[in-house]
């Protein structure tokens, strides 16, 4: 068994993405036309970053910064609505804040696919008529046993919910659209056989009505649903949200590939990840501790795993956010939301010299201009070696 943390000099021949994951089968088209002119600005001089985060009332002006640091911001939902009177006022005010330090960040506006949150000014008009229930008691599903669900085969229902992601982004703040909850369309326990169809027909419905450079973005692939981990998205998403990806050994080496056929094929990768590793007593060390700074600085020893998952798989288009705590921003819960405070994210990191490499079993690697990462995905350890101290060796 290969040894991680020794490195002879060595560099394995990288791999084919010979993968077992498709967005489009053998001479389909892309219906997007492999658009990305409306993406962010992208480069490999470091690992690029993301966030999502909310916030009830209104960001500090270093909050704002550190959010205008990012390549996008998906602006959660309960953002500003105590502070504003609705969750579009509080999201159009906070995107208008970060534009002006920093006008090139992409900024997203989150829409649930299937839960119906409070606090947005279109719940207004909104009918209880459009809530999902049950064919055989019809009993109101609710997820969670507490929020509604949205029932697609309404096509007043989804009129309404097109307009509200329309109605957002007229706003020349708002880039695009943020669209949870994809996984629950088809949920086989709360959803009719034929709701994940009539939710792809307002899905699409979306996409050719969304204005000219707007970017559709969703939480739908993952390495752990059935099938083709819901790659079927893309056909009508710009990129996609990666959550979930820790489950096992296996769901962690597709979320790997997952990552590398996205870019590949010219959508975006949104991973989210969080410390991995932390024992009870290092838990408990960061929640007793009242200052964030602290915080920071103890998480950061957990980064190299899931940065090294993300980095073998990433291509242009990959991007990487790292998080303790919810994404809220209330600065009396100290969550720890923003990526750009950590060294490996901000390191010197360069083009890829090639594919992934399978060294070991579930042992990967991969080299970039500045730096070579080795990742054993059973232990969960991960090794950094910049290129400059290597050459030293």
């Amino acid at each position: 068994m290969a040894d991680i943390n020794e490195d002879d000099g060595i560099s394995p021949a990288p791999i084919e993405a010979k993968s077992k994951f498709k967005i489009f089968q053998e001479g389909e088209a892309d219906p997007l036309d492999g658009d990305t002119s409306n993406f962010p600005e992208f480069n490999f001089e470091h690992v690029r970053s993301w966030v999502a985060i909310r916030h009830a009332f209104k960001y500090s002006e270093n909050q704002i910064e550190q959010l205008a640091a990012q390549d996008v911001v998906m602006l959660e939902k309960a953002n500003g609505h105590r502070q504003y009177g609705s969750v579009e006022a509080g999201t159009l005010e906070a995107a208008k804040r970060i534009k002006q330090v920093n006008p090139k960040v992409k900024i997203l506006f989150y829409l649930n696919a299937m839960c119906h949150y409070g606090d947005y000014a279109a719940n207004k008009t909104w009918e209880e008529d459009w809530a999902l229930r049950y064919t055989d008691t019809n009993e109101l599903v609710k997820w969670r046993n507490r929020i509604i669900s949205y029932d697609h085969r309404n096509v007043d229902f989804r009129e309404w919910w097109i307009k509200r992601a329309l109605d957002m982004t007229e706003h020349e703040e708002i880039d695009g659209v943020f669209i949870d909850g994809i996984c629950k369309v088809g949920h086989r326990k709360y959803c009719p056989p034929d709701h994940a169809a009539a939710y792809i027909t307002t899905a699409n419905e979306l996409r050719s009505r969304l204005q000219p450079g707007k970017l559709l973005i969703g939480n739908a692939v993952r390495a752990a649903q059935r099938g083709d981990c819901n790659l079927k998205h893309l056909k009508y998403l710009d990129g996609s949200y990666l959550e979930g990806w820790q489950q096992s050994k296996d769901t962690i080496r597709d979320t790997v590939e997952l990552i590398s056929v996205m870019g590949k094929q010219g959508r975006m990768v949104m991973l989210t990840s969080t410390p991995m590793g932390m024992d009870q007593k290092v838990t408990a060390e960061v929640e007793k501790t009242r200052s964030l700074e602290k915080r920071y600085d103890i998480v950061e020893d957990y980064i190299d795993f899931p940065l090294g998952v993300f980095l073998l798989g990433v291509e242009k288009w990959g991007y990487f956010t790292y998080h303790y705590g919810p994404p809220d921003a209330n600065p009396q819960r100290l969550n720890v939301f923003d990526p750009t405070k950590f060294k490996k994210v901000t390191d010197k990191l360069g083009m890829p010299m090639g594919d992934y490499a399978i060294e070991d079993d579930y042992i990967l690697s991969r080299e970039f201009e500045h730096l070579k990462i080795r990742v054993d995905i059973e232990k969960q350890h991960a090794v950094f070696t910049p290129k400059e101290e290597r050459d030293e060796l």
